[in-house]
């Protein structure tokens, strides 16, 4: 048989393939997004509910510039699959004020209690060289490509989700299935921690007890 003669199945494949991708992240990842918006914003109770800003369109984690982590691949690590606060410093350090923000999500996490293997939190860096000294060396951290205080975007991100940088020096929270929907601003000193905790832990627990989507066999 020529050559000539062979149909091309392997670029039909593909493309069925990449179409059923699209169909399953429709299907599954747009409820979800709507249902944040739709208990968050308030359209069935009147009134916002969160605590935290939402991000309407979300980004997605994936489409974050990512050049360097502590843990290897996001797919492979701790923080797949949970839900996660990031802490996004324009920094190569963590300094005073990160150090505050930080202990807040720590001590956020250990009061959710049941859930708290559900929930995680990262420190997200510029792309200087890091300076992690002392008991900060161990910390996990990940490295983004950031400019002028922004985060930034892939040039072709998913369809649906948000196009734009995305801002540093705040706190966002991230479901399970990498949607990046709700951001708090950073708290300057330590008096302000038990109100900001507060707010984190009352949004994220909401999540958790009415929109789950969460690993079920948490270790």
């Amino acid at each position: 048989m020529d050559f000539n003669e062979v149909p091309d199945n392997n670029a039909a494949n593909v493309a069925k393939n990449r179409m059923t991708l699209i169909a399953l992240a429709a299907i599954f990842i747009a409820p979800v997004l709507f249902a944040y918006l739709a208990y968050f914003g308030g359209w069935f109770g009147g009134g916002s509910k969160s605590k935290g800003e939402i991000i309407d369109p979300p980004w997605h984690i994936d489409d974050v510039v990512w050049q360097n982590s502590s843990f290897g691949n996001w797919q492979d690590s701790e923080f797949m699959g949970k839900w996660n606060w990031l802490l996004v410093l324009d920094n190569n350090q963590c300094d005073e004020q990160c150090q505050i923000n930080w202990f807040l999500l720590q001590q956020t996490r250990l009061g959710l209690a049941k859930n708290v293997k559900k929930v995680n939190y990262l420190l997200l860096l510029n792309q200087a060289t890091p300076k992690l000294e002392g008991e900060w060396a161990s910390v996990a951290y990940a490295q983004v490509e950031m400019n002028q205080g922004k985060v930034a975007i892939e040039s072709s991100p998913r369809d649906g989700f948000n196009k734009q940088p995305m801002a540093a020096n705040a706190i966002y929270l991230v479901d399970p299935l990498g949607n990046i929907f709700m951001r708090y601003s950073l708290i300057s000193s330590k008096n302000e921690a038990p109100l900001k905790s507060k707010d984190l832990r009352a949004d994220v627990s909401r999540v958790l007890r009415i929109l789950d989507v969460s690993k079920k066999n948490d270790e």
